[in-house]
């Protein structure tokens, strides 16, 4: 209770600096009376019925918002299911198509008439139809004694059963809130357009998060339903009239993840321990990929998606690291934290410092042996396979699907990290019997363990009579060989962790708690449920800084590639219906601005709303100083940058000559 007390205490002293701040994700369905008036004050002329509006599905802004697999967001811009979105789901999906996707990124890509539009297989896009509060559900049955895998799994049959949709279980402020998530899933998804990569980008190493840079960073796809394009779905309409520096603008998407309430001993743990040890084996991992890419057009066509992923991560990583120096942030989270007692502040330090040891290694484990081949996540699911056939399918698959010298390169260097690194005492008995028989010369022992697997050999998969033999795969026997409940398991490190959690917990709540009882909204961490976020045109500087240009125009895009035809078309410097006063200039044409809206991973397509609730345009990425906003997070630094909807439909009309998909569109 004292704990709780002096906690209390603190939460309100962190309330009152956090309330004059903009940033957060607010789920939609949680705009309460003092988010409205904040949300007012900056410029929104919406109720929150316009934007989520529970007792009338389908009348709400947010129904027209759409998430791609929980990975990017988009919306509804047609009553033909024409979907609005960044245009990273068709780049990642034509990495997968090998030497024909690439040339596809370089030239670009059109449907000039329906029945040209690409089908993009495996692709998923979940509509959300309402949102159910079931905090009381959920506290009912955890008090029964049901552990929390199985709460998840009851309620979600139980409301997928009564709404005939797909439902998820999310929790909110460590379980202060739980809510279900109903949504319709279309599993029909098709490429209409795709600008050139020239175009999509900055053109220049790390131009997602380069400003100023020009982005016509766009894509059109269109959902069908039982083999027609979707109707009557919610549409956001355009608006055309323009925008000025210090406008209301709101976002409405699908953030993933963000961490930014944990205390400064967490964060000093990510600074000192777990990011300089993913950057590190992360950046290796890569490397040997790209050079293997590099020489076989085969291997690059296996590996180029998988390279792109393993890139953005370590790019974010490598952000990461470098803004906690360049801000000091584990500096500024202690400052924040001066008034807690020392007890408490020792107690949150000693319970992550110790901790961190098995913390380290359980990274260690996941960066090597779990995750450091991608043969490693064939094996463990065709382990898993509920049948004989099904196994041999995913053997199969695995064994097509990469390539034998990257597999064991990859190999030797997470065998050369795992051994070197790893405390012995997490060695199974396999492990163990594979260093003493090769000691130091992984080359050898990858070798060994790929060349006696399965996914070495397709007639060695045929061969397979009985499921069980899967135990007998060498690298199977070696990956699955140190089991994770080995490291929760060692010197109380569970109870160090619980208890490091727990504070953190009882944190979150107060800070709930505080907030409701101050009547001062502070946002929960975006967890991949719709959440919506709100600011300005143009970016808050401190004071004394340069003010930077809050937007671009098409003629910076005359200094990347972008081939004759459009170099000719930006040069005339005419947009017609399209362009728009700015900077005291007519029909002048803005490609991209940054607005104070927040951002992280996930963001990436959200529609860009203005007061009123009009498209004026797509989120492309972030700032520079926002790659900080997941976990080095510095209040007034996160910002998006947009795709303005004028350059969307410029580029459909005279670059392409689309003017069917142009009609599409709502317009204002």
């Amino acid at each position: 209770m004292r704990v709780l007390r002096i906690i209390l205490v603190a939460a309100a002293v962190l309330l009152s600096a956090a309330a004059s701040a903009d940033e957060g994700f607010w789920p939609v369905q949680d705009i309460n009376q003092a988010l409205e008036k904040n949300m007012r004050v900056r410029g929104i002329k919406l109720r929150p019925k316009e934007v989520y509006n529970v007792d009338s599905p389908g009348s709400g802004l947010a129904d027209a918002v759409l998430t791609f697999g929980f990975k990017y967001s988009g919306c509804f811009v047609s009553n033909w299911g024409l979907v609005l979105t960044c245009a990273d789901p068709a780049i990642d999906y034509m990495y997968r198509l090998g030497d024909v996707g690439q040339q596809l990124l370089r030239d670009g890509f059109h449907a000039a008439s329906d029945d040209r539009e690409i089908p993009i297989e495996g692709e998923k896009v979940y509509s959300l139809k309402r949102v159910f509060d079931v905090t009381a559900d959920v506290r009912a049955l955890l008090k029964k004694g049901m552990d929390y895998a199985q709460v998840v799994s009851e309620l979600e049959a139980a409301y997928e059963k009564s709404t005939t949709v797909t439902c998820r279980l999310s929790s909110e402020w460590a379980g202060e809130k739980y809510y279900i998530s109903a949504y319709k899933v279309y599993d029909d998804v098709r490429l209409v357009v795709m600008p050139p990569m020239s175009m999509t980008s900055a053109g220049e190493v790390g131009g997602k998060w380069s400003w100023p840079a020009p982005r016509c960073d766009f894509a059109l796809f269109r959902i069908y339903d039982h083999g027609r394009p979707v109707s009557g779905a919610k549409c956001l309409d355009v608006c055309l009239d323009g925008y000025s520096s210090g406008d209301f603008t709101m976002t409405i998407g699908y953030p993933k993840l963000t961490e930014r309430h944990v205390p400064s001993a967490v964060a000093r743990f990510r600074e000192g321990v777990s990011l300089p040890l993913t950057n590190s084996i992360r950046g290796a991992r890569l490397e040997i990929m790209k050079l293997a890419m590099a020489g076989d057009p085969s291997v690059r066509s296996k590996y180029s998606a998988r390279a792109s992923e393993l890139e953005k991560s370590l790019e974010t990583g490598r952000t990461l690291a470098s803004h906690y120096g360049a801000y000091g942030l584990v500096g500024l989270k202690e400052k924040a934290e001066g008034w807690m007692p020392d007890d408490l502040r020792a107690g949150l330090r000693v319970a992550v410092g110790n901790a961190s040891r098995v913390e380290y290694d359980k990274i260690l484990r996941a960066e090597t042996i779990q995750d450091g081949t991608f043969a490693a996540s064939y094996l463990r699911r065709a382990a898993a396979a509920g049948s004989l056939g099904k196994m041999k399918e995913i053997l199969l698959a695995g064994s097509s699907e990469t390539d034998p010298q990257v597999e064991k390169n990859l190999l030797e260097y997470a065998l050369s990290e795992y051994f070197t690194n790893m405390d012995d005492y997490y060695y199974g008995s396999y492990q163990r019997w594979i260093q003493n028989r090769f000691g130091d010369d992984y080359d050898l022992a990858a070798e060994y363990l790929w060349n006696g697997s399965f996914l070495s050999s397709p007639s060695r998969i045929a061969g397979i009579e009985d499921m069980s033999e899967i135990n007998d795969d060498p690298l199977f026997r070696f990956l699955s060989d140190t089991p994770h409940s080995l490291y929760d398991g060692r010197d109380g490190h569970k109870k160090d962790l619980d208890k490091a959690r727990s504070l953190s917990d009882v944190f979150m709540w107060t800070l709930y708690r505080e907030g409701l009882r101050k009547g001062e909204p502070v946002y929960p961490e975006a967890n991949s449920t719709m959440r919506l976020t709100y600011g300005t045109v143009g970016l808050v500087q401190d004071a004394g800084d340069a003010q930077p240009l809050w937007y671009t125009t098409p003629s910076d895009f005359l200094h990347n590639d972008i081939g004759s035809r459009l170099k000719q078309l930006i040069e005339k410097d005419f947009w017609g219906r399209w362009g728009f006063r700015v900077g005291g200039k007519r029909h002048r044409m803005i490609a991209d601005f940054v607005s104070g809206n927040d951002y992280t991973d996930g963001s990436q397509g959200s529609p860009v709303l203005d007061a009123e609730g009009h498209l004026i345009g797509v989120v492309s990425g972030g700032t520079p100083d926002t790659k900080n906003s997941v976990l080095t997070y510095h209040e007034g630094k996160s910002g998006s940058v947009c795709t303005d909807m004028h350059l969307v439909l410029w580029y459909l009309d005279k670059a392409l000559g689309l003017k069917r998909v142009v009609k599409e569109f709502e317009i204002l």
